[in-house]
Formats: structure tokens, sequence, C-alpha cells
């Protein structure tokens, strides 16, 4: 699997990674700083900080988080079965 189609993958039964976790890994994977992830977000990187350890990270913020970082987010609710939601998907409606 390349960095470009990295997803970060919430598994609801067994497994379970905090997102913040998972976000962190691919920055480190995508050679992105928090200061860049902040800038992008419009907030100071001791805000983003705060959220990643809260893990309060809103939809609004992890839909552009995922834009930013290019990867789609995968809901498994069982093994057996797969949901796929792209950003567009989570995207709010005008």
């Amino acid at each position: 699997m390349t960095i470009e189609t990295f997803l970060i993958m919430i598994m609801l039964i067994g497994g379970i990674y905090m997102v913040s976790d998972k976000i962190k890994q691919i920055m480190k994977m995508k050679k992105v700083t928090s200061v860049q992830l902040a800038q992008h977000l419009g907030m100071l990187p001791q805000s983003l900080a705060n959220k990643f350890s809260r893990g309060s990270i809103s939809a609004d913020e992890l839909i552009q988080i995922l834009d930013f970082l290019e990867c789609q987010l995968i809901i498994e609710p069982k093994p057996d079965v797969s949901i796929k939601l792209t950003t567009d998907d989570l995207k709010r409606e005008p």
C-alpha cells in the first residue's frame, strides 16, 4: 500500500485506535508537520495539539485533515462488511 492510498481505518469491533493517533502516523509517513496541518486548518499548532490529546477533532476538521493528507476514511462495523465513505460523502450540503 502506498502512502497515497493509505487509509485511516476505524474498527468499531475490536482493535480501536484513536483517530488522532492514526492521523499522526500518516503525518509522519508523509513528512507533514503539526505546524503545516494547523496552518491548513486555520488554527495555532498548540490548539491542534490540544485537540489531538483530547480526541476532540470535529467531523468538519477530520474532513479537512483527510483532504490535506490525501486520505480516505473507511469505517468497518464488522470484519466481513466494509462501508466506504469519501470526504465528498461527509461534506455538508450548502
